[in-house]
């Protein structure tokens, strides 16, 4: 069963709260500001000491966190991996927080090539586009990064990066499919052959032990999406959205959306901001733990550990968001226990 593999990868019992109301668990939030405010006080200018975690007679390091602001969800990573270090890493830590890449080939760009002289020890890289970046032109200082959506096509060939992605598993998204729409048999997969071929395998794979059948359309630029869309309106039962910077673009997911409605086609979206927009129901990750595994890695890594020898993640912990709104729009009956266990559910 599905949820039994969610509940799995939560351990814990998923909390429920409307879009209505948005609800919080007030104290855990209250606590929890609390204790960002502690970690990240004085870390938002460039070079200046954060925080320490417990005293070590090892020496001090240095970790410069390049993380894009006035992006809440990088926000929350970066505070599940302030919290998690401090909480769990023995020498004393010192912090550097820029908010662009610039910022940081600043503060290297006057010392030495050599890693020993940089003073820096790690850096951590919040989203695709600041781990991209940084993997290009940083060459000598091992990276961890963090909330990137299909990282192997970011990191390529370097062995000293390793992070936190945000790539679902393809059988938690199958079995989604099978507890969300029991009676769907064949699932549409829009898809830019250069860019997912062997992601589109992966799905059949695992979608014929649970008597799935893949149907894959694909495109090589925007122009062929409406075209794609029809083909899958007239032979799936439901639209999977993949990561896929082709089909998937800030222009074209309006579009889609717009589409799948219209048509009354059951559309899994990639992420909760889809779901929010009329998608049917996305699973989604939670931020906050998505730094927490970021920090165990760094962790691993301060110790000694390769890079190389570690492996890149998968969110551990996921909810399920829902939008009965298009659910009634589709004409799809969403399982009351799917309804009880979702995180977030537009109404």
């Amino acid at each position: 069963m599905f949820l039994n593999s969610v509940t799995h990868f939560n351990q814990q019992r998923m909390k429920v709260f409307r879009q209505s109301k948005y609800r919080f668990d007030l104290l855990t939030s209250i606590a929890l500001r609390l204790a960002y405010g502690i970690v990240i006080l004085g870390v938002l200018t460039p070079g200046i000491q954060g925080w320490s975690a417990e005293p070590s007679t090892s020496r001090n390091v240095t970790i410069a966190i390049v993380q894009p602001q006035n992006v809440h969800a990088y926000q929350e990573a970066v505070n599940g991996f302030l919290t998690t270090l401090s909480a769990n890493f023995s020498s004393s830590v010192n912090i550097m927080v820029y908010d662009s890449p610039e910022g940081l080939y600043k503060t290297l760009k006057p010392l030495s090539d050599s890693a020993e002289q940089t003073g820096i020890d790690l850096i951590v890289t919040i989203g695709t586009n600041a781990t991209s970046e940084v993997s290009r032109t940083i060459q000598h200082l091992p990276i961890v990064f963090s909330m990137v959506l299909d990282p192997e096509t970011v990191v390529q060939h370097r062995r000293d990066m390793v992070g936190a992605s945000l790539n679902i598993p393809v059988e938690l998204q199958l079995k989604f499919i099978k507890e969300i729409l029991p009676a769907a048999k064949t699932v549409g997969v829009i898809y830019d052959p250069n860019r997912n071929t062997d992601y589109v395998q992966r799905l059949r794979a695992f979608a014929a032990p649970l008597r799935l059948e893949i149907k894959a359309f694909p495109v090589t630029s925007q122009k062929e999406i409406p075209q794609a869309l029809n083909s899958v309106r007239a032979k799936t039962d439901v639209l999977l959205g993949i990561v896929d910077n082709t089909v998937y673009t800030s222009r074209t997911t309006e579009f889609i959306i717009r589409f799948t409605i219209q048509e009354q086609l059951p559309f899994i979206g990639l992420s909760l901001s889809y779901v929010k927009a009329g998608a049917l129901c996305s699973l989604v990750f939670d931020n906050y733990d998505i730094g927490r595994q970021t920090a165990e890695l760094a962790q691993k890594i301060l110790t000694g550990v390769s890079p190389a020898t570690l492996q890149i993640t998968t969110p551990e912990k996921l909810d399920i968001a829902l939008n009965l709104r298009t659910a009634k729009i589709v004409g799809v009956s969403i399982p009351k226990q799917i309804q009880r266990n979702a995180a977030i559910v537009y109404e």
